[in-house]
């Protein structure tokens, strides 16, 4: 791949997640599990060859794309990036809900407050961490998605097996309520101290609460 090639080696480049103007050589599957593989080494015949041999043999290590590691990560919602994802979503003692996002999806935008006032919620609850990955610059083979956003949620113990696929809708109160069912680890919320409410607040909360039940599966993704 001629990596400043801007009709061809271009897109191939961003795909791939490569960078710089030195020529690469690149192997690819093709197939459903879509894995990429990278040469790494001196650009000569004999090292070539065998770089083909071992991908035709199966031996050859993946190569995924990942952002940096985030430095800290002690928001609300964690963020994961190709490099981090076995740490945090195959965590085998963590419940995860993971959000497969793209920056510039309409639909991500609009779940984006729905997710981080969930993430505010449960975030005394050890056992449970809901996180988000950025699907156009982080790659990883669990985390598979049609569409952005997709919702994933891999229990807690059974991280060998495909995650769950997330169909519901997209509230906070849904959202906890499948939290709940498929959650391997059972946890409990603490019921907050109740405050006097001010006067109007029920219209208010009222009218708030229709909006965000209106936000359901139905049109909730937009295409790869």
């Amino acid at each position: 791949v001629e990596t400043d090639n801007e009709d061809v080696g271009k897109s191939v480049s961003e795909y791939f997640g490569i960078s710089g103007s030195d020529p690469k050589v690149l192997a690819y599957t093709g197939n459903d599990d879509g894995r990429k593989f990278i040469f790494d080494g001196e650009v000569t015949v004999d090292k070539i060859k065998a770089f083909g041999e071992d991908f035709l043999e199966d031996k050859l290590k993946p190569f995924f794309k990942s952002d940096p590691v985030p430095e800290t990560n002690d928001g609300d919602v964690k963020i994961v990036v190709g490099n981090n994802f076995d740490e945090i979503v195959l965590d085998e003692s963590k419940d995860v809900l993971l959000e497969i996002y793209a920056p510039w999806c309409g639909h991500c935008q609009h779940l984006e407050p729905i997710y981080n006032k969930l993430a505010k919620h449960l975030r005394s609850i050890d056992s449970l961490v809901i996180a988000k990955m950025d699907g156009t610059q982080n790659e990883h083979p669990r985390a598979k998605s049609d569409g952005f956003p997709t919702l994933l949620f891999f229990p807690a113990g059974n991280k060998s097996f495909d995650p769950i696929t997330v169909e519901t809708d997209r509230t906070v109160v849904a959202f906890y309520k499948f939290l709940k069912q498929h959650a391997s680890i059972p946890f409990k919320l603490q019921k907050p101290t109740s405050t006097p409410k001010p006067e109007g607040s029920d219209v208010k909360e009222s009218s708030d609460a229709k909006e965000t039940q209106s936000s359901s599966n139905s049109d909730v993704k937009d295409e790869l």
